[in-house]
This record gives structure tokens, C-alpha cells and sequence, in this order.
């Protein structure tokens, strides 16, 4: 059974190691195998060691838990955008059970929680554009695809980034 609960200070470790992995099974090619075989868990563990420690108001991470191992988990930040409204910055899901409605649920519990503070705010996220299964995802979710960017924000090359966009989470509690 899977169980959601808010994230604690002590998830970090599990949270950037479920997000390291899933990024060395999702973006070869798009990173360096050097900076995926050898960098990334560092990298992620400082990145949710400093979200933990310096959390901005607005920060929501959630968890999905099977018994007391996190297969899950979302970060957002609440109405952050003034145009796109709730940023959802990570949606990871274990590979080894994923296709559960883990992920579904999670971006539902996070829309949820938007509708009822910011009642007409939209919801946005980035999906590197070779990440087409997530991006079908959320087209299934009524995602739309507003606009693609270059970015080297994350990661050590350049990557295609596509923001989906929902324009309200009324809508995509809706699917």
C-alpha cells in the first residue's frame, strides 16, 4: 500500500538518492555519463540538503511512501510565479513502480492543496524534452506545452526544456 505524508528534514538522503537515480535512468544523453556516473548524488544531495536547511515559505514537498521506503515525492512552490502561478520543480517516482498512479496522485495532492489557497492560480513545471513519457504523462493530465528554452541551468550541457502549463488546478484535478 502506498501511503502520502508532508516530507520531514530526515527524508532528504532517500529524496536525492531516489532523484539521482532517476535521473541516471531517465537523462543519458542529455547530461554527461561522467556527471550522472560519478557527480550526481553529490550534486543532488547538496540541493535538497540546502532545501531542508533554507526552505522558502512557499516550498511543499510531498512523499509517497511503500511501508517506510519513499518511492515518490514532489517539490512545489506555492503561487510562485506571478504569471504561471504554483511551480512544481520535481515529480520523481521509483522506476521499479512506476504506471501505480504514484505520480498522478502526488500532482493531484499538490493541485489540491493550490486550489484551495490560490483558487484561479495555474500550475506550471519543465520536462526536458527527451523525457517524452513524462511528457505524455502530463498531456494525459491536461498538461499543455507552452514554449521550449535551451537552458544549462541544470545538469553540465545544455538541455531542451518544454514548460507545461495547467491553467488552473481545478483543471487538472479534473482528469
Amino acid at each position: 500500500m502506498i501511503s502520502y505524508r508532508l516530507a520531514v528534514k530526515s527524508d532528504y538522503l532517500a529524496i536525492a538518492n531516489l532523484h539521482a537515480v532517476s535521473w541516471q535512468e531517465n537523462y543519458r544523453g542529455d547530461f554527461t555519463d561522467d556527471f550522472l556516473d560519478n557527480q550526481v548524488m553529490d550534486e543532488r544531495l547538496g540541493v535538497w540538503r540546502e532545501r531542508f536547511a533554507t526552505s522558502k515559505h512557499n516550498q511543499h514537498i510531498l512523499i509517497a511512501e511503500q511501508g517506510n521506503k519513499i518511492c515518490g515525492f514532489l517539490c512545489a512552490y506555492m503561487n510562485d510565479d506571478p504569471v504561471y502561478g504554483t511551480f512544481i520543480d520535481n515529480l520523481h517516482v521509483s522506476s521499479k513502480i512506476k504506471g501505480k498512479g504514484i505520480g498522478s496522485k502526488l500532482i493531484k495532492l499538490i493541485a489540491q492543496e493550490s486550489f484551495n489557497d490560490f483558487p484561479n492560480a495555474k500550475l506550471y513545471l519543465w520536462v526536458l524534452e527527451s523525457n517524452t513519457s513524462a511528457i505524455d504523462f502530463y498531456a494525459i493530465l491536461g498538461g499543455k506545452n507552452i514554449e521550449t528554452v535551451t537552458s544549462t541551468e541544470i545538469g553540465d550541457k545544455p538541455i531542451r526544456a518544454h514548460r507545461i502549463v495547467w491553467n488552473n488546478a481545478k483543471e487538472l484535478l479534473e482528469k
